[in-house]
């Protein structure tokens, strides 16, 4: 299953328009804001629901822009005389609501900092948790009041509203309905640059290039380009040169397969993390071995779907939650990474497969940019692993304050797995940059020096 196509695309914008900070939200982070100024300082809980915002918002304006970029292949130079095809208004549509959701958050997060500088330097400060450098924010309004980046944008809502009917028309499909929806929920004005001008008057602290931008430019996707070198300034900086291979190659997931039972769990890395903004610590994401549909008819685990047609060539044997949703793939999508670690749950396989049902269960559903693990309507990459074990056999997981909400990262998960002897770590390859499988007498030591771990060797001395 590709991870370039519109669906996904489709998906990835319904859940990021899900994580919209809603009036409520907008209404305490203002209340927040005042209590600050008055106080002269952010108290921890403030902080914390202010970081949070901050963080999904970058991390999904993140995920927006990967989704446009993958969709440039179906859009061709833009010009606002030449007529596009079914295929290219399909692909207008969908980055054009892209690029709404990150405008209009952006504009909720400019207009809370804009009045109160204690809100602007609380934004501005560095923060580990998340790769965050110093000044993030003052990039950030740079880029939504730039003449440049914000001309193609009005450009691109201009065209938009010349030809409105046509793009929803556009949009009509079953599968691309949601798009349209957004857009009608987002209840856009006739094309106005007079919110953007102010804006760019009160920016008096930088010197911004003015540039003639040609009428043939692709104007949409500047948007995109124009931001998304910064937006990468924002995480862990990359320690591979661009285009370099994953270090997990076809030889290691072959090798790999025949030590594999469903019930697993991958806990994984890249070492530029692109695909992990955001998310806390050295192994930041998790995905759960499902096995392989014969494998689990045998077992009596009922069949489920997640809304894809997946081709009979596709070895389905992954449940995982990433941008675009919940999704059944295939092991060589998960694993391009660079390093893993597998564990496998001490539980019978009646347990596991009790595991394994409660997992498959939410199959098809969105991924959630907030992180919030109180509902299970959207989830991220290891709630899917913990709404499957917790509660089965003697597995009990806490969660933890990360970002202002209760979760399960993946050391967290990780840490309690091992240390409660839940699960036994049957498979480590590519710390420390080695391409190679740990061996099997010093995994436990390894992967505890990899990180903050709690568990202890088998020697019982703490490492990490």
């Amino acid at each position: 299953m590709s991870s370039d196509t519109p669906l996904d695309a489709v998906r990835t914008l319904q859940a990021s328009y899900a994580a919209l900070p809603c009036p409520r939200d907008m209404v305490r982070l203002h209340a927040d804001s005042k209590a600050a100024e008055t106080r002269g300082y952010y108290d921890p809980i403030e902080d914390e629901r202010l970081r949070e915002t901050y963080a999904s918002y970058l991390a999904m304006r993140v995920a927006i822009w990967q989704t446009i970029q993958s969709l440039k292949p179906r859009f061709k130079r833009f010009k606002k005389q030449q007529a596009l095809s079914q295929g290219e208004l399909e692909a207008f549509g969908i980055a054009f609501c892209g690029a709404e959701i990150i405008v209009r958050t952006g504009e909720y997060l400019i207009g809370l900092a804009r009045d109160r500088d204690i809100v602007w330097k609380k934004l501005d400060e560095a923060e580990t948790r998340y790769g965050i450098k110093r000044k993030s924010f003052t990039r950030l309004y740079r880029q939504l009041t730039s003449h440049l980046t914000m001309n193609n944008f009005y450009q691109a809502r201009d065209y938009f509203d010349e030809n409105r009917s046509v793009i929803m028309a556009a949009l009509e499909s079953e599968a691309l309905s949601p798009i349209a929806d957004i857009l009608t929920t987002l209840n856009l004005p006739t094309a106005s640059r007079g919110d953007h001008l102010r804006r760019y008057r009160r920016f008096v602290n930088f010197s911004l290039r003015r540039r003639s931008i040609s009428a043939s430019r692709n104007t949409l996707f500047a948007l995109f380009e124009a931001t998304g070198s910064d937006i990468a300034e924002l995480k862990i900086p990359f320690v591979k040169n661009i285009g370099a291979p994953k270090r997990v190659t076809p030889d290691v997931i072959e090798t790999l397969k025949s030590q594999l039972n469903p019930g697993d769990v991958f806990i994984t890395r890249h070492d530029d993390a692109m695909s992990n903004l955001f998310l806390p610590g050295y192994w930041p994401h998790g995905a759960l071995y499902i096995g392989s549909p014969e494998t689990r008819n045998e077992r009596g685990i009922e069949d489920v779907s997640d809304g894809y047609k997946h081709s009979a060539a596709e070895d389905i044997n992954i449940l995982e939650a990433k941008k675009d949703g919940v999704l059944l793939r295939p092991i060589e999508e998960t694993l391009q990474v660079d390093s893993f670690v597998v564990l496998r749950p001490k539980l019978s396989e009646a347990d596991i497969n009790q595991a394994l049902s409660k997992g498959l269960s939410h199959a098809g559903k969105l991924y959630d940019f907030i992180f919030n693990f109180a509902t299970s309507d959207r989830l991220v990459c290891t709630e899917v692993i913990y709404r499957a074990y917790h509660g089965v056999g003697p597995i009990s997981f806490e969660l933890s304050t990360q970002a202002g909400r209760k979760c399960l990262s993946a050391e967290d998960f990780l840490n309690q797995a091992i240390a409660n002897d839940w699960f036994k770590l049957v498979v480590l390859y590519g710390v420390g940059g080695q391409n190679t499988f740990e061996p099997a007498e010093t995994q436990r030591e390894r992967l505890a020096a990899t990180f903050a771990s709690t568990f202890t060797t088998l020697d019982s001395q703490p490492i990490g």
